[in-house]
């Protein structure tokens, strides 16, 4: 969802480059060029960057994207920008594809909030509006086998997340993030602390999603895995129909695999049926998919696939539902209007609670 354009492009670029310079200690001659993209979204600022130098004697490029942190079109209660920055720093050696990073910078002064600055990767995104379901896009104009390849693309990288050593990648402290608690229990309470932030407490399915989840809580893992969060086709960048990036940890916690699984799922669920659209024939199914990610992981995990779900469903109408309020707060869309993100999502939970009443 596009918010209108804050910034003063030429103040931005003077801004980074004074601070790029900092982190490039061998450049000479460092020119910069910076994109404010005209429609920014209600996560993360985004900047696209690029920086021209000479070192050693030769010109040297990088082109970079850099993550502001949200301040007044904010979804999420707080920001995690910090804890993202940490996740792609902690990911560059391992066998899942992050984008490299070149610093994160605490101090707000000067750009208006933190910010971290990683590399631009090429390739394309599976869009969510219009959904990748629809004709006429990136996935749909694939043959099957092609949209087959993409769909087990993401399912590899859930794998390659959720066998990483968390202790290993010194990423055990996620388990304290005030934005994150570690615990499904814990997790329900924070969303549940946050009905108003969210907009939710009044929506029934919500509700009911809530006293569902409290009264099944499965079992916590052992060991828990490094979690994605917010895993879905659209934030995977591809080559071809491969994966080449993971893209927004803004979601990242530890916890059950299930937990990235479920949303994986659901979050597919939702632009197809949630959204009226027929599934792409290429898309392998949920059981194709459960019994795939089983094969990769070496366990099951279909005894509690079920809640996982309802719980991505749950979180899913509450950031929808924020994001309505949004929209309406800076005069996006009418007060009266029915948002269909948030509509579309509380529906689904509805559909998908019904045969549990």
């Amino acid at each position: 969802m596009p918010v209108p354009q804050q910034r003063d492009p030429e103040l931005t670029r003077k801004q980074l480059t004074t601070w790029l310079a900092e982190r490039l200690p061998g450049a000479s001659e460092l020119r910069t060029e910076v994109e404010v993209p005209k429609g920014l979204g209600f996560s993360h600022e985004t900047l696209l960057v690029d920086a021209v130098w000479r070192e050693a004697g030769a010109e040297r490029r990088r082109r970079l994207v850099v993550r502001v942190a949200p301040t007044a079109y904010q979804v999420m209660p707080g920001s995690r920008l910090d804890e993202e920055y940490r996740v792609l720093d902690a990911l560059r050696d391992t066998d899942v594809p992050v984008p490299g990073v070149l610093g994160f910078e605490p101090d707000p002064a000067l750009l208006g909030a933190p910010f971290y600055a990683m590399d631009r990767v090429d390739g394309w995104v599976p869009p969510d509006l219009p959904s990748y379901h629809r004709p006429d896009g990136p996935v749909s104009d694939l043959d099957e086998s092609g949209q087959a390849a993409v769909w087990w693309g993401g399912v590899e990288v859930l794998h390659r997340i959720h066998r990483l050593d968390v202790t290993e990648l010194g990423l055990e402290d996620l388990r304290t993030s005030q934005h994150g608690p570690y615990g499904l229990g814990a997790q329900l309470d924070y969303y549940e602390a946050h009905m108003d932030h969210f907009g939710g407490a009044d929506s029934v399915p919500v509700r009911e999603a809530l006293a569902l989840l409290r009264d099944a809580l499965p079992p916590e893992p052992e060991k828990p895995s490094l979690l994605w969060g917010d895993a879905r086709l659209g934030n995977l960048l591809y080559s071809g129909v491969t994966p080449a990036a993971v893209l927004d940890w803004e979601m990242t916690s530890l916890g059950p695999g299930e937990a990235d699984l479920g949303w994986y799922l659901y979050l597919d669920r939702h632009l197809s049926e949630g959204v009226g659209a027929p599934r792409l024939p290429g898309l392998p199914g949920r059981a194709e998919t459960v019994q795939r990610y089983e094969e990769l992981s070496g366990r099951s995990v279909a005894a509690h696939l079920d809640w996982y779900e309802i719980f991505a469903g749950f979180r899913f109408a509450l950031i929808a539902s924020r994001v309505g309020r949004l929209l309406v707060e800076f005069g996006l869309v009418a007060a009266e209007a029915d948002v269909p993100l948030a509509r579309n999502a509380a529906r689904l939970l509805e559909r998908t609670l019904k045969p549990l009443g």
